[in-house]
């Protein structure tokens, strides 16, 4: 059972209140030891009024929130032998990594512990996975993950989302060749040789076939608010398109949650007759998006991720 931390940090942050922090090495001057290296932020201690220990804790402080402690910080002398704690106060995720340099220019090997909630670390620590053990996933984990999917916002309450769960290798099977065949039709209008479109088919089909099982998300058309202007009805189908992909995102990190990788694949977009017809949907339902599931049996690399100031705007 996963531990609740909160209250370990709801002690420190209480310490801090408490105490005084005590400055004695502002930002900008130099190391007593390494003259050469400066302090890249305010660093002093905690004066508790009613400590008898005589230790001091350490205590990193930046501009930010300055009555929450967002990490402790831990550096190990290997030459002396010693562990230095500290708090860390009002620095971003830059900052501390600042910090955490300053001790490498002074021999130390130091790694921050965040406060980062669990929840919060489910958003970056989900992974696109496409090789699995060789496991089953249980039915009631799956139906848990699509429970759990179901409670995404959607458009007027329409929840137009619908699952399709294939677990068996005749079912993966159909599909993959349906929309291998249509792919195959594709690739060839475009130019592509025929051994790289062998090549691309038997990949993506091995994908498929090797995962413990794959669902399929599906548009229902049937949810959809039919009346209105044709500029009306097209902005209905696209705000149930973005009220199926909610629930996918959200399938995604409800699997992750509860242990089980997954990749997103587009196929189905390209060809949603081809796998209604192959797994006999019912008319209504409109492929979207494949989802495999299953055990990781690797831990992909994060892909790097733009900044901020190239995807955010302050107006």
């Amino acid at each position: 059972m996963e531990k609740n931390w909160q209250p370990f940090w709801e002690s420190l942050d209480h310490l801090l209140e408490e105490g005084e922090v005590i400055i004695d090495r502002p930002q900008g001057s130099l190391h007593a030891c390494f003259p050469h290296v400066r302090y890249p932020f305010d660093c002093g201690y905690l004066a508790l009024p009613l400590s008898e220990s005589g230790e001091e804790l350490d205590v990193w402080k930046g501009s930010g929130a300055p009555t929450q402690v967002v990490a402790i910080l831990l550096a190990v002398d290997e030459h002396n032998l010693e562990l230095n704690r500290s708090l860390v106060v009002g620095l971003n995720a830059q900052e501390l990594e600042a910090v955490t340099d300053f001790y490498t220019q002074i021999g130390l090997t130091a790694v921050p512990i965040h406060r980062t909630p669990e929840s919060l670390r489910l958003l970056t620590e989900r992974r696109s996975v496409r090789r699995f053990l060789d496991l089953p996933v249980a039915p009631g984990l799956i139906e848990q993950v699509i429970e759990l999917a179901c409670w995404a916002p959607s458009a007027h309450n329409e929840q137009p989302w619908r699952f399709v769960v294939l677990t068996s290798s005749e079912a993966k099977e159909r599909l993959s060749q349906a929309l291998g065949e249509t792919l195959r039709r594709d690739l060839l209008a475009q130019g592509v040789s025929l051994e790289e479109i062998h090549q691309r088919l038997e990949r993506s089909r091995n994908r498929i076939q090797a995962a413990p099982l794959a669902v399929l998300l599906c548009l229902c058309e049937e949810d959809i608010q039919a009346s209105g202007t044709e500029r009306q009805r097209r902005g209905e189908h696209e705000m149930a398109i973005q009220s199926v992909a909610l629930a996918g995102g959200q399938f995604l990190l409800a699997a992750h949650a509860l242990g089980l990788a997954t990749v997103w694949l587009c196929a189905p977009l390209f060809a949603p007759e081809a796998a209604q017809k192959a797994l006999d949907l019912p008319p209504s339902w409109q492929a979207q998006a494949l989802i495999l599931v299953g055990y990781a049996s690797e831990r992909p690399t994060p892909p790097p991720r733009k900044s901020l100031s190239e995807v955010m705007l302050y107006r």
